[in-house]
């Protein structure tokens, strides 16, 4: 991870995610780096650089990647109900940098459910990068943003739609496919739709949704 990005203080962050990912490659699970990092190795600007990091796996994986990084265990993965979110967690420290392996995730809102699907639907879409010669797979922005906007949080939504509309056909198909997998207010999708500038992302699914109902 660059020093121009991250600032000097966070070398033992980069120091912990190249550690970290290559422990995990060698797990046989599929795991996908989210959170601040991830949106970091994917362009997208960030307002104050990573300080922990985020990792995101199906309930199937986690046993298996907790077992890889054991030395580093600060508790045992247990289901967790915090506010709107709900998952499968657990924590480690390397390096001095919390990492949080976040198994089977949901988010709620209103009458929205989001859940995440890493093999079944992430994987597919996701992308490796290499930082310091490990590879890194990466949540989609599709995700990201559907997260950020459930949470409120339009610092990270803002900034993640500006990325995704630079590129839209990389990214519109899986977006589509959350949207269709997921249960979601009408006013949640036509925002996305609003920040994506893609009216017909709304129309197109309230049009599946009234033909389904």
């Amino acid at each position: 991870m660059n020093k121009d990005v991250i600032g000097d203080s966070h070398d033992d962050l980069a120091a912990a995610l190249t550690e970290l990912c290559a422990q995990l490659n060698n797990a046989g699970a599929t795991w996908l780096l989210g959170g601040s990092c991830g949106l970091w190795l994917q362009g997208v600007p960030l307002e104050r650089a990573p300080r922990d990091i985020d990792v995101y796996c199906d309930r199937a994986d986690l046993s298996g990647l907790h077992d890889r990084l054991a030395g580093q265990s600060l508790d045992e993965p247990k289901w967790d109900e915090s506010g709107c979110y709900a998952s499968l967690l657990s924590h480690y420290r390397i390096k001095a940098i919390t990492i949080e392996l976040v198994g089977s995730f949901e988010i709620r809102k209103g009458k929205s459910i989001y859940r995440t699907e890493v093999n079944a639907v992430l994987k597919e879409h996701a992308h490796n990068k290499l930082l310091e010669g490990v590879s890194v797979p990466l949540m989609p922005l599709a995700h990201e943003l559907l997260f950020n906007v459930l949470r409120e949080r339009p610092d990270r939504y803002t900034a993640v739609a500006q990325v995704i509309r630079s590129s839209p056909d990389h990214h519109m198909p899986l977006l589509q496919a959350l949207l269709a997998g997921n249960v979601w207010e009408p006013q949640v999708v036509s925002g996305v739709a609003e920040l994506l500038q893609a009216p017909q992302l709304y129309e197109q699914w309230l049009i599946k949704r009234n033909a389904e109902a």
